[in-house]
Formats: C-alpha cells, structure tokens, sequence
C-alpha cells in the first residue's frame, strides 16, 4: 500500500508541479499563466459589488509582508492559485534602497526602479501604483507574526483589530511593530480595499490545552497570559496540506513534522491537519537556533546573566535575539549558506553551528514523533529546507529508526517539490517549497466571503 502511494507521489510531483508560480522577480524559473490571464485585459474586472443580497467574490488578493528593510508583495488570482504579480522593495531607508516588480501574467520579467532613501510608506505607495491598472485588488491580506491569544483565524481590519496586535508586539519586538505600521499605511492609502490579517500563530491555536500550558503559578499564567503560541503558520498550514495531496492520502490521516527552516525557523507537529505541538512557543527565539536568534537556552543561563553577571535586560534581550544561534556558535555569520561554504573550507565554527542545527532538528523530529504516537511523513521548507540538501541528509540518515529510508540521490537533485525518501520507506521525507502568500490569499478570501 505504502508503495503505492509513494509511486503516486512520484506521478503528482511529475505531472503537477505545484498550484503556483514559483520563483521571485528576476530569479528562478516560472510556470506559464494560463493564457486567458495573459493579455492586457483581466476577466474578473467586473467591480466588487457590495449591493444588498448579493454574492461578494474576492478573486484577486494582493499580499504584503512588511519587513524592517524589505517589504515583499503578491497579487494573487485565488481562482486559478496563481501569482499574476510579485515584487519587492529592498533596503528600505538606505540611499540604495531598490524596488522590483514582475507582472507575471504578461510573461514579463521584473523591472526595476532606484527609490533612495524610501521608508514603509513611499515604498507601500510605489506598490500600489505600480500594480497594473487593470488588476485592481479585491482585498489585501497583511502577514502579522504574533496574534497572542486574541485570534484563532484570519480577520478583517479596524481600529479593534489594530489596538491588539499593538498589545502583542512585546511577544514578536522585530516583526509585530513593522507590520502594524504597514497595516496602517495601506489603510490610509487605500481605505476603499477591505484589509486582512493573517497570523503566523492562528494554526497553532487549536493545541490540545497540555501543549498549550506553561508550568508557572497558576495566578501568574492567568494575570500575564503566558501560554505556548507557534509560528510560521500560514506555511506549516500550506505545505502540510500539499503533502497530503503529493502522498495521495487523507490529511485527516496523517502525522507529519514540517520543518519551516530560513532565517526564522520552526518545526510543527501536524496531526489530522491540526497543529499539535510546535518548537517556537512563546518568544521568536525560542526551539530552533537561528540566524542570529538563540533557539531554547536553559532559563538558569538568563538568571545568571541578569542575576549574577550583572547584564540588563537589553542586553540580554540583544544577545538572545541579534548575537546568539548561528552567529553566535559560529562566531562568523548568521546566514547557513554562508556556513555550509565556510564549514567546507575546513572553518571548525561553522562546523559547530550546522551540527548543532542538524542535531536539534533531529531531536524535535524524534520528540514529535513521540507525540503523534508515530510519523507519516517529514516535510524540509523555506530557505535552508529546500536548499541545503547536507543538512537534510544528515538529519534523514540517522532516522532510519522509524523506518526513513533516505535516498542520498534523490535528495542531491531535489529542485522545487521533491520526494527524497526511498521507495518502501515507512515515513515519506519531502522537499515543499513553502508559498506563504497563496496561503494567505487563500484564507483573506475565505474569510471575506463567509462574511
């Protein structure tokens, strides 16, 4: 049985690459757009209507993700699971600062545009006015780190709305407060477009209430509501789901561990399509180390810091944050393909950093298989999960276990989705890149229209 499926997953990969273009402006290669999106003019431009007892349908949803130095953006036909736009603005606030933009759905390639010295919301105005006129978005979907524990789903903007994500910038300092700027500068620059936030922590949501809990004083939990939140949603959420469809299997039936690895990283256990456990809990630095992010750390070493080497708080929170996780074990960069070149060249530091990596994916993989009562499937995304094919090979050999049976050729030349896991192999190892904004697209509309 478990043959066949991998053979179907075989096919899928195969015959259906993906329900999305993939690759940004000017890099990577991309799928045609169907031919009746191609032309100068857009079919679904027949206006919104919001007319009494009429059926509202959001089709074209632009995406923006507001970063402290970049600012990426999509356009999204949510009909056809098709980026019609992509586009960014780099080094915002620098006298280099640049801004792309790729109209996808003409079979152009990006262009580019010098904007010196461009803050949020200069650079959020050249996005909408560099959109093609005929694409007029239905809504905007925002990304937002942290929704604490007010949301548990996606939500149309207002005042309300915008006060609690304010209250939840304590929990995410580096990407909470950025966003809610974009948030407002958006609505301020075009309040006649519906506007939506997706939240990172909204899939973890549904934990069962003992992965949810913190062991403190229970009056201490229910004056500052501490609890175990989780991140990277929207791509646990998207590429847990495709791996159903490449597997051939039910959702409902399968455990799964995504591995989200970038910059950022998170490892969700999935069971039944439900978020049941995650590495990153409270705060962004927390279960993986990362780039420059210290992972978990024994809470002792803080109050020893605090306590006893006399460090404030700042500057334990700049060291937890911005000096620790690979930069800090490596004592040269925070970013894994510069390690991985380094660590070749013989660099012992380097060499820590990837194995200490490797090694605490190892242990979440292990611990969530524990915890879903075994695995079905593993899933390697974002930056460093679909690039790094070394370290996806040192965390898969050592599975064998639990029944991975790793195929070293299939993963050297895994590009785009990948089924790197032998056939007969018990647990199904695949490469998916994430697409965190046709997730988003996806849940603004659905949102919207249930409304």
């Amino acid at each position: 049985m478990y043959r066949r499926r991998i053979t179907y997953a075989r096919e899928m990969l195969g015959k259906y690459p993906g329900p999305y273009i993939t690759g940004g402006p000017g890099r990577g290669k991309t799928q045609k757009c169907p031919e009746s999106i191609r032309g100068h003019s857009h079919p679904y431009q027949t206006g919104v209507s919001h007319g009494q007892g009429e059926v509202i349908m959001y089709k074209l949803i632009l995406v923006i993700n507001c970063g402290s130095t970049t600012i990426k953006f999509q356009l999204i036909d949510t009909a056809r699971r098709a980026a019609l736009v992509k586009g960014s603005v780099d080094r915002l606030g620098r006298s280099d600062c640049t801004a792309n933009i790729a109209n996808l759905y003409r079979g152009k390639a990006a262009t580019e545009q010098a904007l010196a010295g461009a803050g949020h919301r200069e650079a959020l105005a050249w996005m909408f006015d560099s959109l093609p006129p005929e694409l007029k978005p239905d809504a905007v979907g925002h990304r937002v780190v942290h929704g604490g524990s007010f949301f548990n789903q996606a939500v149309q903007i207002d005042e309300a709305v915008l006060a609690n994500i304010a209250a939840c910038s304590h929990l995410a300092p580096l990407h909470n407060p950025i966003q809610l700027e974009g948030i407002r500068v958006s609505r301020t620059l075009h309040p006649e477009i519906p506007h939506v936030a997706s939240f990172d922590t909204a899939f973890h949501q549904h934990k069962p209430l003992v992965n949810q809990i913190v062991p403190l004083p229970a009056s201490v939990v229910a004056e500052y509501g501490y609890r175990k939140f989780g991140f990277h949603g929207a791509s646990h959420r998207y590429v847990s789901r495709r791996a159903a469809e490449l597997l051939g299997r039910d959702i409902g039936e399968l455990r799964l561990v995504s591995c989200h690895l970038g910059g950022g990283s998170s490892i969700s256990a999935v069971q039944g399509g439900v978020a049941v456990d995650t590495s990153a809990t409270y705060g962004t630095f927390t279960g993986l180390p990362m780039g420059s992010r210290s992972g978990d750390i024994d809470a002792g070493i803080i109050l020893d810091l605090l306590m006893d080497k006399g460090k404030s708080p700042q500057e334990v929170y700049d060291m937890l944050y911005r000096e620790s996780g690979l930069l800090g074990l490596s004592g040269a960069s925070a970013d894994m393909a510069e390690l991985e070149r380094l660590e070749a060249e013989g660099h012992q530091g380097a060499h820590l950093a990837r194995e200490y990596y490797a090694y605490s994916l190892k242990k979440f993989i292990g611990a969530f298989a524990a915890v879903m009562n075994g695995l079905d499937g593993i899933i390697f995304t974002a930056g460093i999960g679909e690039h790094d094919a070394d370290l996806r090979a040192r965390v898969c050999k050592d599975l064998a276990w639990m029944g991975l049976k790793f195929d070293e050729g299939l993963n050297r030349t895994a590009r785009g989705e990948a089924l790197i896991s032998a056939t007969g192999s018990a647990v199904a190892a695949l490469v998916i890149p994430t697409n965190e904004e046709l997730a988003i697209a996806l849940e603004v509309e659905e949102i919207l229209t249930a409304k």
